[in-house]
């Protein structure tokens, strides 16, 4: 029923003036906007989801993908969100042709992927890693010119939002859900840098059309933006390159998000957590490397009007075995097991922060991995957390637990 409606049943319709619908009309739109403004939701990010080539089912790893999967579903998000790196993608040879070894490894690897999410009634959106495109360094022939290949595979099996800037469109792209903004861009540019033909960051055409994204969603309540590379450092990292944006927190992606008022940045690359705050920006880098590393970890993020609370949660497992097949030398352990006693205390808190936009700071509460003590100051040395070189080694990093 209208408002008109509703005044005329219990008002004669001579009292019913401009005037009074015009304030029923106001009482009603308020209360609308204040039920939409309080409205919960969640969603999960868990970024280098799996990072290796795996079929579907994983003979040695699927019982713990499904433990991992139901946990994330208990937690009855609306979607998924990965920054990145979902294969191990070191699919070109030099020996054969690119397009056709990179199509094929491509619908077997990633079709997999995406028939283990479907089985387990998970939505997701997912951000261009590196090894979605080779893997970094870039720097002979074949694996420049297997880039475009790589992007293809990606466009045409992931099947995200079509909505990017024209040399991007399925590996940039952007959505709002409810009151939040989501960006997910593509870092990996065109330029010489370190890693050879590609650059990490945001410039150019793609910058224009993340402000004009940006723009346009100005009204959003809140606004994120994924990408698989960290931008602030330094980094923990564990069995990881430490690929990152080399201008840090100057760059222009940094800049840009920091002008339209960007709540949080989520990337991945690292295998492991660190939470950095700068310009009332919040960088999540997080993610565990399966198969290799002896923790995993995802974050939970609840919605509620302006209030987003994040919650970082991680387990143990227990990678073990030979070595399983990938189609080059990187190849992660047979075996990924799951105790008994990881099981029963299932995923543990390890950070958590609740971000307010009517306060100052608008980060509080921040406890484990959120807590500043724990962020690394730019003047000082960063911990560096390298793979051993022999395979199967790892070198463990320090845990810490929001008692």
């Amino acid at each position: 029923m209208n408002t008109f409606l509703k005044l005329r049943s219990v008002l004669p319709i001579k009292h019913i003036t401009p005037s009074l619908l015009f304030l029923a009309w106001s009482i009603v739109n308020t209360s609308c906007h204040s039920d939409r403004s309080q409205v919960s939701w969640t969603f999960v990010s868990m970024p280098d989801f799996l990072n290796v080539d795996c079929d579907y089912p994983q003979k040695g790893w699927e019982e713990s993908l499904t433990y991992i999967l139901e946990s994330i579903n208990k937690e009855n998000p609306d979607f998924l969100v990965i920054p990145g790196d979902l294969v191990m993608g070191h699919w070109d040879d030099p020996q054969w042709n690119s397009k056709d070894t990179i199509a094929k490894y491509a619908d077997r690897y990633y079709s997999a992927w995406m028939a283990r999410m479907k089985y387990h009634g998970l939505q997701f959106y997912t951000s261009v890693g590196d090894h979605e495109l080779g893997d970094n360094p870039w720097k002979d022939s074949t694996k420049i010119a297997a880039i475009a290949h790589y992007r293809n595979a990606f466009k045409k099996h992931l099947k995200m939002p079509l909505n990017g800037p024209d040399h991007l469109k399925g590996t940039a792209f952007w959505l709002r859900h409810k009151n939040v903004l989501f960006i997910s861009v593509d870092v990996f540019e065109q330029g010489q840098s370190s890693q050879g033909a590609i650059k990490a960051g945001e410039t150019g055409e793609q910058l224009d059309w993340l402000i004009k994204v940006l723009l346009a969603n100005n009204d959003a309540e809140h606004k994120i933006i994924l990408g698989h590379t960290p931008i602030l450092g330094p980094v923990r990292k564990w069995s990881s390159s430490g690929l990152m944006i080399e201008e840090g927190q100057n760059s222009e992606l940094w800049q840009t998000m920091k002008t339209y008022q960007v709540d949080a940045y989520l990337c991945g690359e690292v295998h492991a957590i660190t939470c950095s705050e700068r310009d009332g920006i919040m960088q999540i880098a997080h993610g565990g490397l399966i198969g290799y590393n002896t923790r995993t970890n995802y974050m939970v993020v609840k919605i509620t009007g302006d209030k987003l609370e994040f919650l970082i949660k991680e387990i143990e497992l227990m990678p073990r075995g030979g070595h399983l097949w990938q189609t080059k030398n990187n190849r992660p352990l047979h075996n990924v097991v799951l105790s008994d006693a990881s099981r029963k205390a299932g995923f543990y808190l390890v950070g958590s922060t609740t971000l307010n936009q009517k306060q100052v700071p608008k980060f509080s509460d921040r406890k484990g991995y959120f807590a500043e003590q724990y962020e690394f100051s730019t003047d000082q040395a960063a911990p560096i957390f390298r793979k051993n070189t022999r395979p199967g080694i790892i070198t463990e990093l320090p845990k810490i637990v929001v008692q």
